[in-house]
């Protein structure tokens, strides 16, 4: 079962934000894409990780504790917004100092 978590009190910089080729691509046309995108981006940077395992959890928790490794976070978008997206992916990679936002169906 997924849950949504969060850790308080760890901090991290989210470094340079990265966006993939479909997120480029869908902020190109008028949709509430980018309301999403800022407050799903809030929600990252508050360690509320969206819906993810218990071992992304962990491994997120290990991350934000050593400030090495990456940071993960799931969200659902409604299919309203980009069709046919359903759900965006938070990547901070805290060694590169960069986060990288993409559709959950996009591979990078």
């Amino acid at each position: 079962m997924r849950h949504s978590h969060r850790l308080p009190g760890l901090t991290f910089d989210p470094g340079i934000i990265v966006l993939s080729p479909g997120i480029h691509s869908a902020l190109e046309q008028p949709s509430a894409l980018r309301q999403y995108l800022d407050h799903f981006l809030e929600c990252h940077l508050a360690t509320d990780f969206g819906f993810i395992s218990r071992s992304t959890h962990f491994d997120n928790t290990l991350a934000a504790l050593f400030g090495s490794g990456e940071l993960t976070s799931r969200y659902f978008l409604p299919a309203s917004i980009s069709p046919p997206h359903t759900g965006l992916i938070f990547t901070t990679h805290l060694d590169a100092h960069t986060t990288t936002i993409r559709f959950a169906s996009e591979q990078l």
